[in-house]
């Protein structure tokens, strides 16, 4: 597929990661997958890069204040030993988030609707794709299993009340069940992770759902 890029680009955001997410992001506990959504956010968020910086920097200052271990008494000779060893296996290099997404490939679900599987480690049970949709389209009204999390590509998108932007973050849980559709003249184009898979609310959303795989 072409690869996705954010369209006009002088906007900020006006929907970003709550701070806990941000935290677990930097902490290295965020959910796999789900930091691939994050990264595309902070790709095009400089207030979230800033946030992302400062908890970074607050990281390394608490580490200082840790009391320094004790090492054992052959600490140097097992050190040593272990360089005798051989290399371990070099695990799957990891290609940047815009090769990442450059890779997937569409699924076909309905007219002017696509989706895309994307190459990236994550729970078995959970689902990270971009999801493409015409002008005027709607998602089948859903819940969902856990969090969702969202990342406007291109294009923008209206749920309930809210419009969200290219560039805007979405972060929603189970509670929550809607029937977002795109908004305005052009294509929406977006980064979805969710944990499970989407529940949807009637006979169509089942089908559309099954077709696309999430």
């Amino acid at each position: 597929m072409t690869h996705p890029r954010l369209a006009g680009g002088t906007t900020a955001p006006a929907h970003h990661p709550s701070p806990d997410m941000l935290a677990s992001y930097v902490a290295g506990t965020i959910r796999a997958g789900f930091d691939l959504v994050v990264a595309a956010h902070l790709d095009t968020c400089a207030r979230c890069r800033r946030e992302v910086s400062r908890l970074e920097k607050l990281g390394g200052h608490l580490i200082s204040q840790l009391d320094p271990a004790v090492m054992a008494e052959d600490a140097l000779t097992q050190t040593l030993a272990r360089l005798e060893e051989p290399l371990p296996a070099m695990p799957p290099q990891r290609h940047g988030l815009d090769q990442i997404l450059a890779n997937a490939r569409q699924r076909w679900v309905a007219p002017g609707v696509w989706t895309a599987k994307v190459d990236t480690p994550h729970a078995q049970e959970d689902r990270v794709f971009l999801l493409r949709a015409a002008p005027g389209a709607k998602t089948a009204r859903h819940s969902h299993a856990g969090t969702e999390l969202t990342q406007v590509l291109e294009g923008a998108l209206k749920d309930g009340d809210i419009i969200y932007r290219a560039g805007d973050f979405v972060e929603l849980d189970a509670s929550h069940t809607h029937h977002p559709s795109v908004h305005g003249d052009r294509p929406c184009l977006c980064l979805f992770a969710t944990e499970g898979r989407l529940v949807p609310t009637d006979l169509v959303g089942r089908i559309a759902f099954a077709v696309a795989n999430v």
